[in-house]
């Protein structure tokens, strides 16, 4: 498992200061810290100054030699200085450490409950009981599929009734989750590295969230639900540990079995990168898709066309692209959004499929990658890797084209390969060779001709108007070529080997 800071169940002044007014002191803030954490309370006695993340306790006797410290502080009196200050009028500096240290200890329990827990690998199940006792509210974890990965008792007198039962496994229903990714409010709580508290559910009902990140990869989420008492500022920081910890039981093994926690996404970067996957998760992918294994299937890969930390456009993107492409399956990784569709549900043309592409291109500054049809699950990552050349091939035209099918770049990526054998220059066919040699000698134009004729379907008239001559000119010069060359153009195999040949010369210049 990758190596992450541990959070700590380390509390702002904010949290602080509603927790003192829930055990009775009646407090403000009178300078904020913002998001700064604390984890601990001493008294302050005039003579040297904690650690910056340590509350100072300060009586009126040491309000004189604590001013101007940067040091955040508890005090009855007002205190000046540049660190944050909580006010507690009329109480002395005992009761305000007693009750300061009774938050500190319920902090460290709490966390202490919650690391024995994870680190005796217990599971979902037990760390969610537990998050539900200590936030006094039902809570559950969801992956970033919205199937319900475990969940405390008694979310199930909150839970609509409308969820979806299958193998002990629950999914927020479809008609929820279609509403969530076109809400804007929604959208912008993926991009979210602290708790939030969300209003807006379309139950009605009042959640706290922490996502699931993994790096940069979003997981999931863990939701409570604010159902037996309000939600308090401290809760946040404790969503926040669970969260974390969940990520980390997900990540060790499960029930026995010697293999971390995976959800969809896995399975389909597994597909992607030519892995299988067990047989039942693939079969579970392709059921919720509603796709069966051998239907004609496309990836396309849209990037950025400026580099940047994944944020609110990417996903706003993610969720466009739900809208466009309602029946695919979206993934983001790596920057990148990657699109499976079934071509044998939706009826998709390449032009079709530029004309739904080119707004998003224009509007979110793209590139895309579209690759050619591929029959079944089996042969995605021949599709994944069409895609990412053609991207690669939009990159490098930068600007020209947004959307490049792998099919305007196949015969490039085909030559590209040979290379490692020979040089280009050595699979020009020897007629084309002699051509140009003897327009150098004798000052001829056949290599120019024969070039305009073959691009011109062999089509004497409108070959003779490219080249600005008449057609007894042209059909002249054919006759004296097949002197100079020997070429037989009624041969399908030789013109397209002299097609080829041509592409080859005009990009090497």
């Amino acid at each position: 498992m990758e190596e992450r800071e541990l959070k700590h169940l380390y509390p702002t002044l904010e949290m602080v200061a509603e927790e003192l007014n829930q055990a009775g002191f009646t407090c403000r803030i009178a300078r904020e810290t913002g998001e700064r954490r604390f984890r601990g309370a001493r008294l302050f006695s005039g003579n040297g100054l904690p650690a910056p993340d340590v509350l100072c306790v300060v009586g009126p006797e040491e309000v004189a030699a604590f001013r101007g410290s940067d040091h955040a502080c508890v005090s009855a009196v007002p205190v000046q200085g540049k660190g944050g200050c909580i006010l507690c009028m009329n109480r002395t500096p005992q009761a305000l450490l007693d009750a300061l240290m009774d938050i500190f200890e319920r902090c460290r329990e709490m966390e202490a409950r919650i690391d024995e827990l994870v680190y005796r690998n217990a599971d979902l199940r037990q760390l969610c009981e537990l998050g539900a006792t200590l936030l006094e509210n039902p809570i559950c974890i969801h992956d970033d599929w919205f199937v319900m990965v475990a969940r405390s008792a008694e979310l199930a007198e909150v839970m609509p009734p409308d969820y979806v039962m299958s193998s002990s496994k629950e999914f927020i229903p479809r008609a929820i989750v279609e509403d969530f990714k076109n809400d804007g409010e929604y959208l912008e709580t993926y991009v979210h590295r602290d708790a939030r508290i969300w209003d807006a559910t379309p139950q009605g009902l009042r959640c706290l969230y922490a996502n699931l990140w993994e790096g940069s990869v979003y997981r999931g989420r863990l939701l409570v639900v604010e159902y037996r008492r309000p939600f308090r500022k401290l809760d946040l920081a404790l969503a926040e540990l669970l969260a974390q910890r969940a990520l980390m039981l997900l990540s060790y093994s499960r029930a026995g079995q010697d293999r971390a926690y995976r959800s969809m996404d896995d399975v389909v970067l597994d597909l992607l990168n030519g892995k299988a996957p067990a047989p039942q998760e693939e079969a579970q992918l392709l059921a919720m898709l509603g796709w069966k294994r051998d239907e004609r299937l496309l990836c396309m890969r849209l990037e950025s066309q400026m580099q940047s930390e994944a944020g609110v456009v990417d996903h706003a993107l993610h969720s466009d692209l739900f809208q466009v492409f309602p029946q695919g399956y979206i993934l983001f990784s790596g920057h990148q959004q990657c699109v499976l569709l079934n071509l044998d549900r939706q009826a998709l043309t390449l032009p079709m499929l530029r004309h739904k592409l080119s707004p998003l291109c224009r509007d979110y500054c793209l590139y895309a990658g579209i690759s050619s049809p591929v029959r079944g699950t089996g042969e995605l990552n021949v599709a994944y890797l069409q895609s990412r050349v053609a991207l690669e091939k939009a990159f490098q035209l930068g600007g020209e084209r947004w959307a490049i099918p792998f099919s305007d770049c196949a015969l490039e990526y085909m030559l590209s390969r040979t290379r490692e054998a020979m040089p280009l220059r050595h699979l020009v066919a020897p007629e084309l060779n002699a051509l140009l040699e003897h327009d150098k000698q004798k000052g001829t134009q056949y290599y120019q001709t024969l070039r305009a004729f073959l691009l011109n379907e062999r089509e004497i008239t409108r070959t003779a108007d490219v080249l600005i001559i008449h057609r007894t000119t042209l059909l002249y010069r054919l006759r004296k070529m097949q002197a100079v060359a020997s070429i037989d153009l009624d041969d399908p195999k030789r013109r397209l080997d002299l097609l080829i040949s041509l592409w080859i010369l005009d990009s090497q210049g």
